[in-house]
């Protein structure tokens, strides 16, 4: 620099250099932020591009194998997918149904089951009926409605051995009935007039869901058979069903054998969940029947739409099993474990039965 230059002059020289210094600096930020911002999108377009051709190539690979795959092939992986939750498939019928040795059967049934149901996407209707036969009390229940992503009915066969002689029956909680103690039962489930499927069979618990098809209760009408071991327990089921608000006109009995038809229950429970909560679930519970329709939309038959989901979206498959009676098993269980089965006793004891004393345990534990 001329060093004749003015001091003024100088100074002004360097806050212009200063000044466009940091004018480049700003500049030289701004294009590196920018070009880690283009290489970061250019990453996230190439993944999901990579990951969109992942997935077309699983989607097209399930076809294929859904399409040269035998019938008897995916069947028995479907039912060996659904045992764990005690549950198959049955072709001929396209229903879901209940095994007669399903791990259910050790956990009995009671009315708090029937108060969480809304909580697992069951929008049902429940009609249960208590007797007193044989020293012991029974309870025959009836459901039918939406769970989850199916439309089904169930009819179940509980007992009480007489432990709880003072409470009143619907605060009782039932073990399954034993497989002698099964009855002949019958179910044809309708759908504004339209049949949907029909099961006849010797159980404990008798059921049948459609997969995908959406329902609304009021839709729906179950007509039930029971055949009884003899008429002194039919009688006994006739009066609980008096008891229940059923007239003799509703009832129609061949010599053993009741048949009558639900369309609404009798005696509907007042802590039912309210109008908001029902819509909410039939919402959602339509929005999965919709998603499952139109991901399946390339097959016809309920087998190949199962199978195809089970290998091209294994995820969605907890639709199926995550709400309604298949996802009914980890609540089930927790809420058995608390109230219907008895607290053992804690106290430790010595060989000869007698309560430890506390000298005993002190030297036990350490």
């Amino acid at each position: 620099m001329n060093p004749e230059v003015p001091w003024v002059a100088r100074q002004n020289f360097l806050n212009i250099l200063y000044k466009k210094r940091k004018e480049w600096k700003n500049l030289h930020f701004d294009f590196v932020f920018c070009y880690i911002l283009v290489i970061f999108v250019v990453l996230i377009l190439v993944l999901a591009s990579f990951f969109c051709h992942y997935r077309s190539c699983c989607r097209r690979n399930a076809r294929n194998r859904v399409k040269f795959q035998s019938d008897r092939e995916k069947l028995r992986e479907i039912n060996q997918a659904l045992e764990p939750f005690g549950f198959a498939y049955s072709m001929p019928k396209d229903i879901f149904y209940s095994l007669e040795d399903a791990w259910q059967r050790q956990f009995g049934y009671g009315r708090l089951y029937d108060d969480l149901a809304p909580a697992m996407n069951m929008l049902i209707d429940c009609e249960p009926i208590y007797f007193a036969y044989g020293g012991r009390r029974w309870l025959i229940e009836f459901w039918k409605g939406q769970y989850g992503i199916t439309t089904g009915a169930e009819v179940g066969i509980y007992v009480d051995d007489g432990e709880d002689e003072g409470k009143d029956p619907e605060d009782i909680f039932y073990q399954s009935v034993s497989s002698k103690d099964q009855l002949p039962i019958s179910i044809l489930l309708y759908k504004n007039g339209k049949p949907l499927f029909q099961r006849s069979q010797n159980h404990w618990w008798l059921t049948g869901f459609v997969l995908g098809e959406f329902s609304y209760p009021g839709e729906l009408m179950l007509e039930v058979s029971l055949s009884f071991e003899d008429l002194e327990m039919m009688g006994a089921f006739l009066e609980g069903c008096y008891r229940a608000g059923y007239r003799e006109e509703d009832l129609h009995i061949c010599y053993d054998t009741v048949s009558f038809c639900l369309c609404r229950p009798k005696n509907a429970p007042s802590h039912y969940c309210r109008r908001f909560c029902r819509s909410r679930i039939q919402w959602q519970n339509r929005l999965h029947c919709r998603l499952y329709g139109h991901l399946t939309k390339g097959f016809e038959r309920t087998v190949d739409r199962l199978y195809y989901l089970m290998l091209a979206y294994p995820h969605l498959m907890r639709l199926i099993t995550g709400a309604g009676r298949l996802a009914w098993g980890k609540r089930q269980r927790k809420y058995s474990k608390r109230y219907g089965q008895k607290k053992k006793c804690r106290k430790r004891k010595c060989k000869d039965g007698k309560e430890m004393p506390i000298e005993c345990r002190k030297g036990r534990r350490r």
